[in-house]
């Protein structure tokens, strides 16, 4: 059978992919942006995940069925980590798809195994330290095998991949959690990237967690709601600088204390002067 590839001004079911993974990924970096409660150190953690597989048009170059390409699958799998410390986590990812070769009747069986590094943001974010976004990159196979039941076949390719992306988890209490994952794959032998969206459930559990007082003010970083406060600072119950007047700055960068209740001030804490018409009149 021979086959050629024709190319098109209309985007494939990839490029589509890609879309999504670029604009998901410009999402998590605002997200980053902040800070959240990050896991604890010592924890292990298992996951179940599934979502949806985007293929390059390059992932079945050096199989029988060069030429032709995968149809964007849904799946999912299972991963195994490790929280070295409340920042950084080890991972090791098994995910799998049954796919239809594009324009055919044939499948084939997909496995994507991979060992990551994540990076954990910790503090707090949305008001909130439930929410945790992360960072994360690692490396692995993916593996096609011919599963048709009316081809008379027995192969496999294995393709090195490398993967970066983002994530968001959600604390449900306090040893399960849910995240969603964007995260590209990039193809080493033969190129090209493939992307995948997903949503895991996961469970927590391991020794009594080490919880940190980063700033030195006296208040745990898993309830401190100013976690890089300047050291030698008065802080209150929350963590942050006492601020005697409430009028939203610090005692510390105060240069006007105790305003009155309800004036309007600025960075410095000193009472804006207030609105004259006539200013803009001259």
């Amino acid at each position: 059978m021979t086959t050629r590839r024709t190319h098109s001004c209309v985007p494939t079911s990839t490029h589509r992919g890609l879309q999504i993974f670029s604009l998901l990924i410009g999402c998590f970096g605002f997200l980053l942006s902040s800070q959240a409660l990050a896991d604890r150190e010592g924890t292990l953690n298992l996951y179940l995940n599934a979502g949806q597989y985007w293929f390059d048009d390059k992932r079945l170059d050096g199989t029988p069925y060069f030429g032709l390409e995968l149809e964007d699958s849904a799946g999912g799998g299972f991963g195994f980590g490790y929280n070295v410390t409340d920042r950084w986590a080890i991972e090791g990812v098994y995910d799998l798809f049954s796919v239809n070769v594009d324009d055919t009747d044939l499948d084939v069986r997909v496995s994507n195994y991979h060992f990551d590094l994540l990076y954990q943001f910790g503090g707090r974010f949305c008001g909130n330290f439930d929410w945790q976004p992360y960072v994360v990159f690692g490396a692995g196979e993916l593996r096609v095998d011919e599963s048709s039941s009316n081809v008379d076949l027995d192969w496999h390719r294995r393709q090195t991949m490398v993967n970066f992306g983002a994530g968001l988890k959600y604390r449900l209490g306090p040893r399960w959690q849910v995240r969603g994952d964007a995260r590209g794959f990039q193809g080493v032998e033969e190129g090209g990237m493939d992307s995948f969206l997903s949503l895991s459930i996961g469970y927590q559990w391991g020794a009594d967690p080490v919880v940190y007082d980063r700033d030195g003010d006296g208040v745990l970083d898993d309830v401190d709601e100013c976690p890089q406060t300047p050291p030698g600072l008065d802080v209150d119950f929350r963590g942050c600088p006492i601020d005697s007047d409430g009028d939203g700055v610090p005692d510390y960068l105060d240069r006007c204390a105790m305003t009155p209740m309800g004036m309007t001030v600025n960075e410095d804490g000193c009472p804006r002067p207030s609105y004259d018409p006539a200013d803009f009149a001259k």
